[in-house]
């Protein structure tokens, strides 16, 4: 499974220097990647986990701490529920921050209002 994330960490490594990873729950290997890599990263989630070398945030993204997130140039989820996109698009639009957003691969990211068609 790691190897379908090495370029998601290469691509995060080289282009950002202050990233926020949203769910983290059981699955650190990103952020820790990332942290070997040199990038400062913290991570979040609605549960208090703790993984040895990474800052890790109590949060919830649908009612965030925005001030967490100053100074953050990339918000990142892996395999999110897709209802919290929404909430993940919104946040990353307030703090002026880039998005990537990494699905289950059977799943589908959700389409946008103005990407409906109309009745």
């Amino acid at each position: 499974m790691w190897n379908s994330y090495k370029g998601l960490v290469d691509y995060i490594a080289e282009a950002y220097g202050c990233v926020a990873e949203i769910g983290i729950g059981h699955f650190p290997d990103v952020a820790l990647a990332l942290v070997d890599r040199g990038v400062q990263v913290f991570a979040t989630d609605i549960k208090s986990f703790r993984y040895k070398g990474l800052k890790m945030v109590v949060d919830d993204i649908t009612h965030p701490n925005l001030s967490l997130y100053t100074g953050v140039h990339l918000i990142y989820s892996v395999r999110p529920p897709l209802e919290l996109v929404p909430y993940m698009e919104r946040l990353a639009k307030v703090v002026a921050a880039d998005l990537i957003v990494r699905p289950l691969t059977s799943e589908s990211p959700p389409r946008s209002p103005s990407d409906r068609d109309e009745p």
